[in-house]
């Protein structure tokens, strides 16, 4: 089971590296989001078309942003339809949001309605609502967040995205599942940290796949920083597996690509009373 895992985080970890270049340019976690302009507010200017470009130090084209339509009041721009394109050395990420409020000030977006980022490669990414900072080189959301590519989905409630740290974050009710019958479940967060090449699911982990099932507090995918191959997948706290009517209990369960070998630590044991087994039947309803 921990084996097919591995298949499994080098989707996830390959995810991470996509986020961290989605949102290298753009969140802050505290921002709420802004209503359209009531009656009585200053109209500064209005057009039917907008567009904007960011530029590095050097003027190498990073980012266009634009809407069909745009409202410019003071320091915010409002845009209806808004496109955005993110140029990376890799991946070329497109982006499109009903509604969205660029702070010029700030640098800063809001996202609002049907939040969709795609790449070439069939990955896409949708939420409802997300902010999007210069500043922090941060994206936030609190909404659900919907992460498809190939045969690998991931889902949860909340999420964040740092660049200069390589980190980004699944919060809540994190399942991620991969065709045909891998799935594994979390209660959060799920910890993406691209720089040390690891994917952490947080509390109250359960992973089910056509071999058996897999309970612990935490599960720890691992990968070579130089060479990005898989290395090693590591359940860590009250590990638990099932495999048929055989079950064992063990404080640790490590496998390690470079013999493949799993090794059980921390007072392991084998389940053989029936009743025991019982305990065993079942996922919960997490999944």
């Amino acid at each position: 089971m921990l084996k097919r895992i591995v298949m499994l985080g080098a989707v996830v970890v390959s995810i991470s590296l996509v986020l961290f270049m989605i949102y290298g340019a753009k969140s802050e976690n505290d921002t709420e989001i802004i209503k359209d302009p009531g009656v009585g507010t200053e109209l500064e200017q209005k057009v039917l078309s907008f567009t904007m470009d960011g530029r590095s130090s050097k003027g190498v084209k990073q980012w266009h942003l634009e809407g069909n339509s745009a409202e410019i009041i003071k320091d915010d721009i409002y845009l209806n339809d808004l496109s955005a394109v993110a140029y990376g050395d890799t991946y070329t990420i497109y982006l499109t949001s009903n509604n969205g409020i660029y702070n010029k000030e700030e640098g800063q977006v809001e996202l609002m309605g049907d939040v969709i980022v795609t790449l070439a490669d069939g990955f896409m990414l949708t939420t409802e609502r997300a902010s999007w900072s210069q500043k922090t080189k941060e994206i936030f959301t609190d909404a659900v967040v919907l992460i498809k590519r190939d045969k690998l989905t991931a889902v949860g409630t909340g999420g964040k995205a740092n660049s200069d740290l390589g980190v980004a974050f699944l919060f809540k009710e994190v399942t991620v599942s991969m065709e045909p019958d891998t799935t594994v479940y979390c209660d959060g967060p799920l910890e993406l940290n691209y720089n040390k090449k690891i994917a952490v699911f947080h509390n109250n982990v359960k992973v089910k796949d056509k071999d058996g099932k897999l309970f612990s507090d935490k599960l720890i995918v691992e990968f070579d920083p130089e060479t990005e191959q898989f290395k090693q997948v590591t359940a860590e706290g009250n590990v638990k597996t099932q495999k048929g009517n055989n079950c064992t209990l063990s404080e640790k369960a490590i496998y390690t690509e470079s013999t493949k070998s799993v090794r059980l630590l921390g007072r392991p044991r084998i389940i053989i009373d029936p009743q025991e087994l019982a305990e065993f039947d079942g996922f919960g309803g997490a999944i």
